[in-house]
Parts: structure tokens; sequence; C-alpha cells
């Protein structure tokens, strides 16, 4: 039998352009990774995934959505929640470490550095990148020191705390340092200890 001749006419073209979608996405993940921002093309792409230009252009219709598109299409970016194993400060540590990992490694920073001067100057990107990969990395940590029993961490305070690890990584990766995961989680430990000690101010706070 014959399945796509028994699909239904308006089907078939679905599946074809789901196909063209998916090989550009593929083609364009392959040459930045290959070549690196610079030398990514249109053209490239297109020749990689053999489509043309204008059926890239229908669903990116600039170069910089492209990139941004491509380089969040995985979904191996970056390890998104802490585990959950009942102790909050070796879970968030754990995340950390794991973070710093899958940021450092020549393709997680390779990725990041990209997504970054593409968010540059779109706000679509920018947009795009907090709803993908900025936010939910994120919105995790938050959600797990926001559940942690005996933490008692206001809002800001836990905002202050995730962002100063997700900093640390950050930075030293645009600035092309070192990213050691026992430098996240010794920052988180050292964190989430001194936030833990009791604060005679935060009593009187609100």
């Amino acid at each position: 039998m014959n399945t796509a001749a028994s699909l239904p006419e308006d089907a078939r073209p679905r599946r074809r352009s789901e196909r063209a979608r998916l090989a550009i996405l593929r083609a364009a993940n392959e040459l930045l990774h290959e070549n690196g921002l610079d030398q990514f093309s249109i053209e490239g792409v297109a020749a990689r995934a053999g489509v043309g230009k204008q059926t890239i252009y229908r669903w990116w219709p600039t170069r910089a959505v492209l990139v941004a598109d491509a380089l969040l299409d995985r979904d191996d970016l970056v390890p998104t929640s802490p585990p959950q194993t009942g102790d909050v400060s070796a879970d968030v540590s754990a995340w950390a470490g794991d973070l710093a990992a899958a940021l450092g490694s020549a393709r997680g920073a390779a990725t990041l550095r990209m997504l970054t001067a593409a968010a540059t100057d779109n706000p679509e990107i920018s947009r795009k990148l907090h709803e993908k990969f900025s936010g939910p990395i994120q919105d995790g940590a938050l959600a797990r020191l926001a559940g942690a029993p005996g933490l008692t961490l206001d809002s800001a305070e836990r905002r202050i705390t995730v962002d100063a690890i997700i900093g640390l990584i950050v930075f030293r990766v645009l600035a092309h340092q070192e990213v050691r995961s026992s430098d996240a989680v010794a920052l988180a430990r050292g964190l989430l200890t001194g936030l833990s000690l009791e604060d005679p101010l935060r009593a009187t706070r609100g």
C-alpha cells in the first residue's frame, strides 16, 4: 500500500513542508557550528538543506531570526531545573555545576555567544532567547528555591541568588574565560549558606 498516496491531498504538502523546515534547521545548526556566525549565510543553508532561498524566507524573514531558531531548536542545550532530592543546597549546587559544564563546553559556549550576538540588536530574537533559553533556566531554579522547606528567602533574594549563579557562568563564557563547574558549585553553596543564616533584619522587612 502506498501510504503517501493514501493521505489527503492537503496532508502531503504539509508533510513535505515540515520535512523542509526540519532540514533547514538541521543545516543551519551544522553550518553555525562548523563555520561560526560570521560565515553563516542563507545561501549556504539552502545548499546544505537542498531547498531554495525563498523556502527559507517563507519561515525566517532574516538571517538573524534563522540563527536564533536553529540554535534554540535543540532540546539538549542546558539543564533547566535542579533535581529534587530534598536537600535544596545540594540540588541547586548540582544544577549550577551541570549548567557550567553545559555552557562551558566548546559547543555550549559557541551556542551562547552566537545567541547573544544574534539577540543584541533584534528584539524578536531577544524575546525568543528569554522564552526558550534564559527564562526556563531562571524559572526552574527559582521554583526549586521557592519550594524549599526551611529556606526563608523572599522573592528578591531568590532572584539575586539565581542571577548571581547564572551571571558567573555567562560572564566567563562571553569573556572567553575558563568555566569550571567547581566554581559554580562553590558559589551556589556559599550563597545558600549565607542566606540561610539567621538574618535579624529579615524579620523587620516588609
